[in-house]
């Protein structure tokens, strides 16, 4: 039944990435810079929330005689997605991209250690890929558009 639950509750997770990142051309222009900063704002969210579950993980399968490193990622990943707030647009993107990435790699290891379950690891593979794309249609969009979205967002 968790199984199913984290499968449903995961892919609904991604209709703000599809809907704003992939989709954005179809969205009115003088909504763009709006949906643009959601978009940004809603990734750092989900990348604060996927630290924490690893901190969860981490703790719940954690055995003394097996440390791992997830309290530490859990803490510095939370922190990096609040720095993608604080930081100009596109870099946001790129670090958000990269975090995402990072963050994944980090959990196959805790696969590897036995703290994640196998089907958890397939699940967010497919998760990071498809957030990963929506970023880079996101930034492939703007890249004629960008000066646009950006001042109707300012004025």
């Amino acid at each position: 039944m968790m199984k199913k639950t984290a499968l449903a509750y995961g892919f609904l997770g991604l209709i703000p990435f599809v809907a704003f990142g992939m989709l954005l051309p179809i969205w009115p222009l003088d909504w763009q810079a709006g949906l643009v900063h959601m978009f940004n704002s809603y990734s750092a969210i989900i990348l604060a929330f996927l630290s924490g579950a690893v901190w969860g993980m981490t703790i719940s399968g954690a055995k003394e005689e097996k440390p791992t490193n997830g309290l530490t990622v859990g803490i510095v990943f939370s922190l990096v997605a609040v720095g993608a707030l604080l930081i100009p647009f596109p870099y946001s993107i790129y670090l958000l991209i990269a975090s995402f990435v990072v963050l994944f790699a980090l959990e196959v290891g805790l696969m590897f250690k036995g703290i994640y379950p196998f089907w958890y690891t397939l699940m967010r593979a497919a998760l990071t890929a498809v957030v990963v794309i929506c970023h880079l249609f996101l930034l492939y969009w703007l890249g004629d558009i960008y000066n646009d979205v950006v001042s109707m967002g300012t004025t």
